[in-house]
């Protein structure tokens, strides 16, 4: 019978690795933020939106224009990984880490594509629907795009837990291509995957007081990050016993 850590044991371990280290991944996570929030700014001014036809046009120009951009944030996103997993073993990290994707390109864009496709039919769910709101006012479309970002989250959610393990079993297995890595990530969550999704749950209260300023919310990224990567270790038990 595996036996798995608490919530509790997981977070405490996280503070323990964070321990005199928050600089390191805060200073990581500032970069990819830093890029990621300038390109998308750049994207709310591509067209004007005044009527739904310009809107849809709009925003499917946006997407495909973000989406390359987001793949590269996704390549960064490894490195990101590789030094939250470094300092679970006690290793050194560097910042030069955050560019370790690059090193590995082709599985790095393929995952992160995956993993930026899984999120774009939850955001185009309610963002039509929102748009004919805009620009009618009909309570329907309100009514509308609740119901789309409902249906969205159930199919994301389940979606976005069987594949939150890729970048980590990347890392563990290098030598593995982008669809092997997939598959993998959804057998060995098939298992824990109510737990993972309620220690994401648990992190909703810091999350809504991080978001008060930018330095409380990268701290609680931060410490999600580093709490989900200790459950990527504790998950991983059984199967390196097998």
């Amino acid at each position: 019978m595996n036996t798995y850590l608490s919530t509790s044991d997981l977070k405490n371990q996280a503070k323990e690795r964070l321990s005199g280290h928050y600089g390191m991944v805060i200073g990581g996570a500032l970069i990819i933020n830093m890029i990621s929030g300038t390109l998308s700014s750049w994207l709310t001014v591509l067209l004007p939106s005044n009527t739904l036809i310009s809107y849809l046009i709009s925003y499917l120009i946006s997407w495909a224009v973000s989406l390359p951009l987001s793949v590269f944030v996704g390549v960064l996103s490894v490195g990101l990984t590789l030094i939250f997993m470094k300092l679970s073993f006690g290793t050194v990290p560097y910042l030069s880490d955050l560019f370790y994707g690059f090193s590995h390109i082709r599985t790095a864009i393929g995952l992160s594509l995956v993993l930026t496709a899984v999120s774009a039919p939850l955001s185009m769910a309610y963002m039509i629907p929102l748009a004919l709101y805009s620009l009618t006012g009909s309570e329907v479309y309100m009514y509308l795009m609740f119901v789309c970002l409902a249906v969205g989250l159930a199919i994301y959610v389940p979606l976005s837990l069987a594949l939150s393990q890729c970048y980590f079993l990347m890392l563990d297995f290098p030598d593995k291509s982008a669809g092997e890595i997939i598959r993998l990530s959804f057998r060995i969550t098939a298992g824990p995957r109510l737990r993972l999704f309620y220690l994401q749950v648990t992190f909703l209260p810091l999350l809504i007081l991080g978001a008060l300023s930018l330095v409380g919310l990268l701290w609680v990224n931060a410490y999600m990050q580093m709490t989900y990567t200790q459950f990527y270790f504790d998950i991983m038990k059984p199967v390196q016993k097998n």
